[in-house]
């Protein structure tokens, strides 16, 4: 199927792949044939100057029917442990990383803001030691769900600068926030979306619509709500359904309960639509902002520029160079609970710094900034010509033609390709055509434990 081809039969298709957020993703990982060293890496991070840290936090109060994430509800007695280890892989790294410029710090999960205020105050310490170059402007993020946290943490984590705060509110009516699994009130959601703002200058809401149960107008209602509140930043999302959730199970019993993938891209229309008219200008798919002169989340413009990208804990992926890896993945809740302990017990060994990766090709670096860029309409000719030695229409000139076609990306600049509105509509199908067809093959062949 040639390239134009591939567009217009998903189009058509209505077909609604899952949001492209990385490339490549987790499933195409596989276990190395020795274990990964730090010496297999440090000249990949030493090429550049600079360096992003995501930090994982695995644990949860419970599982949302949706999730596929590495975390545990198992956190009592293990929390502290993992703690202690992370506080030590931040050192051990910083030894060989340290005097990398910290571009941005992101805490994910997980439920990063189940940690207590003494836990990261450990953390912070360790990365201000290990890591004491900061970008004059380095993002600082903490995830965090409504029911996760207080007052007191809430000052605590601007004490120790954090600037942006990221929060799952994924709905705003009663009964489609039982049916994803999270058993609170919305008055709690309300309380805690009032709390981040009063606090912080940067605040990033999720909703997802497609939930089970969920109507148009009650979809509605929910974005409404959270809009009320202003955001700086509001992340829209269509629900995944994925293999090993409770969700897919819901809607193979009651489909009529689930839009459809048409439907889903007709409240994608409404969504943006009413963000403009609300004055959030679209970055991507999912993500609208009412930052202007910045990029509303700077650890995902650096990483996909190329940025490496240092991930500390269980399931957190590094992007250094050529080299992605991570501890092995589960979705099950015992053998992620398996991964999450061994992390705990074992100590770092530079030697031996992952188990499972992959080494991208010197073509799957360039494919990779290629359409992780697209995505956010920042695909630069010259820096893709920077990365790869080639010119960006030699080895994409029938992509490019076709998406031009369709009226799917802007040409005209000199340098960068942008998304046109349409284009940010179908972004995910366009990123796969990106895809080499080592990464397909790999994903198509994962089993999920």
């Amino acid at each position: 199927m040639d390239r134009l081809e591939f567009l217009r039969t998903k189009i058509e298709k209505k077909e609604l792949p899952t949001y492209v957020y990385g490339y490549p993703s987790k499933r195409a990982y596989r276990a190395f044939r020795q274990p990964l060293r730090i010496a297999d890496v440090i000249e990949q991070v030493n090429r550049s100057k600079q360096i992003n840290i995501y930090v994982h936090i695995p644990f949860c109060r419970y599982r949302c029917t949706y999730c596929t994430l590495l975390t545990t509800r198992n956190r009592h007695g293990t929390q502290e442990s993992y703690v202690g280890r992370l506080v030590e892989h931040i050192a051990r790294y910083g030894e060989y990383f340290g005097d990398q410029e910290v571009v941005s710090i992101y805490f994910g999960g997980g439920t990063p803001t189940l940690l207590t205020k003494h836990q990261f105050s450990e953390i912070f310490a360790a990365l201000d030691t290990a890591f004491p170059k900061r970008s004059r402007r380095c993002e600082i993020t903490v995830e965090g769900a409504p029911d996760s946290f207080d007052n007191n943490l809430m000052d605590c984590l601007q004490a120790l600068g954090v600037n942006r705060m990221s929060m799952g509110i994924q709905s705003m009516e009663p009964g489609e926030l039982a049916h994803c699994g999270r058993p609170y009130s919305i008055e709690i959601a309300k309380a805690a979306i009032e709390a981040l703002i009063k606090r912080f200058s940067h605040v990033n809401l999720d909703l997802i619509y497609g939930l089970r149960g969920q109507t148009l107008n009650s979809w509605i209602l929910s974005l409404g709500r959270v809009l009320d509140y202003e955001p700086q930043t509001i992340s829209l999302y269509p629900v995944v359904i994925r293999p090993m959730t409770n969700v897919i199970t819901s809607k193979m019993c009651d489909p009529e309960l689930f839009f459809s993938e048409a439907e889903k891209y007709e409240v994608y229309d409404q969504n943006v639509a009413l963000m403009a008219s609300k004055g959030y200008r679209q970055e991507s798919f999912t993500r609208f902002t009412r930052m202007t002169g910045d990029h509303a989340y700077r650890q995902e413009m650096s990483d996909f520029e190329g940025t490496p990208l240092l991930g500390l804990g269980a399931g957190a992926r590094s992007y250094l160079g050529q080299y992605h890896y991570s501890t092995d993945y589960a979705v099950d809740g015992r053998a992620a609970s398996r991964i999450i302990s061994a992390f705990s017990d074992r100590p770092f060994d530079s030697g031996a710094i992952a188990s499972h990766g992959i080494k991208l090709t010197s073509e799957d670096v360039a494919r990779r900034y290629a359409l992780l860029g697209l995505t956010l309409s920042a695909l630069s000719r010259k820096k893709y010509a920077a990365i790869s030695g080639r010119a960006l229409a030699n080895d994409f000139g029938e992509e490019l033609k076709a998406l031009e076609s369709l009226q799917l990306v802007n040409l005209a600049d000199d340098d960068v390709c942008q998304l046109t509105q349409k284009g940010f509509k179908y972004s995910s199908i366009i990123a796969r055509m990106f895809y080499s067809d080592t990464m397909v093959r790999l994903e198509e062949q994962y089993q999920a434990a």
